[in-house]
């Protein structure tokens, strides 16, 4: 089949706009920032230098995976879950990062996944709020607003101070 220049011409415009068409289609993953959404960000505190912080995710979207966190009030901040095994738990570092499934829901609360901040100076008084930069997978960095609680009552039995010396110290991240 022959075509005549007039046609050829149409044929590579067409061709064009497919092309083009199939790029916008395969955008940027990224650009799916919007499809994670935060709310009740919350932390507690012990007396010394050491804090957890909770939170809800959800994906409205292709889903994702929460891979850190960093927090200007602390020295080290770290993405922790609480492990039990035989009557005890131990909280260690989440490896890979935590994943929300599309149009999934994950809750960070005592007992499970949370977010440790380490090597504060001033500690936050209940009441007061600072923020949290979260890092995914997809969505790249998001500034949260965290709500500074009284510590007690839903902390899972856990005792972050004795822990987090520990791994301030390089002794172990839970890992036994």
């Amino acid at each position: 089949m022959t075509l005549a220049p007039k046609g050829w011409r149409l044929a590579a415009a067409a061709v064009v706009a497919l092309a083009l068409g199939a790029l916008v289609g395969c955008g940027d993953d990224r650009a799916d920032s919007s499809a994670i959404e935060i709310s009740n960000a919350r932390a507690r505190f012990t007396t010394t230098d050491i804090g957890a912080v909770y939170f809800d995710i959800r994906s409205t979207g292709a889903g994702d995976r929460l891979l850190g966190a960093s927090a200007a009030i602390a020295a080290d901040t770290q993405v922790h879950e609480v492990v039990s095994e035989g009557g005890s738990s131990m909280m260690q570092p989440v490896e890979g990062g935590i994943p929300i499934d599309p149009g999934g829901h994950v809750s960070l609360q005592p007992g499970g996944y949370h977010v440790m901040v380490l090597g504060v100076d001033e500690v936050p008084e209940p009441g007061t709020t600072f923020e949290v930069v979260l890092e995914f997978e997809r969505a790249g960095r998001m500034t949260i607003t965290v709500h500074v609680q009284e510590f007690g009552g839903e902390d899972g039995g856990m005792d972050y101070e004795s822990m987090a010396d520990r791994e301030m110290d390089g002794e172990g991240s839970g890992h036994e």
